[in-house]
């Protein structure tokens, strides 16, 4: 006999990436709404009192997006045009002695007063050869931008 999967509604007090905006009533597991969604002030029980609390949060979340969304536009314009230089040692053949990966692309940017977040570089496998890549950088859940990437020998 296959056993019923209990599901809790609740009410999203705040924006959340994967289950909705403001508002929204939402589905999820007991084990999940108890201990992070409702600890952490995400989401609520769908009650009278809840309801009248999320028009308030809405407004707040409206200003909050719009502000989001102007700083996500600024940092795709910058980032739209970007290029980064790593000086690697490598062999004849071109491979590299190391490799260039997120973490040393996200501290290449932090050089420039660009803060991302080593996730949000969307590299398959870390450079191991001499060239020019494009990598991709999510900096929102719809909008990635492409950086050039030039690993090139010392003294080159």
């Amino acid at each position: 006999m296959a056993r019923k999967r209990r599901m809790l509604s609740l009410l999203l007090l705040e924006d959340h990436e994967h289950l909705g905006n403001v508002g929204d009533v939402v589905e999820v597991k007991p084990g999940y709404a108890h201990n992070y969604l409702m600890p952490g002030g995400i989401a609520c029980p769908v009650t009278p009192d809840s309801l009248r609390l999320v028009e308030r949060a809405k407004v707040r979340a409206g200003e909050e997006r719009r502000v989001r969304a102007a700083r996500i536009l600024d940092l795709a314009k910058r980032l739209e045009s970007f290029s980064l230089t790593f000086e690697e040692r490598a062999s004849e053949e071109g491979h590299l002695f190391g490799s260039v990966g997120p973490a040393d692309i996200v501290g290449a940017l932090a050089a420039q007063q660009i803060e991302i977040d080593e996730k949000k570089i969307l590299l398959e496998h870390h450079l191991k050869e001499l060239g020019i890549f494009n990598v991709p950088i999510r900096i929102d859940a719809d909008k990635t931008v492409e950086i050039r990437v030039w690993v090139v020998e010392p003294g080159t």
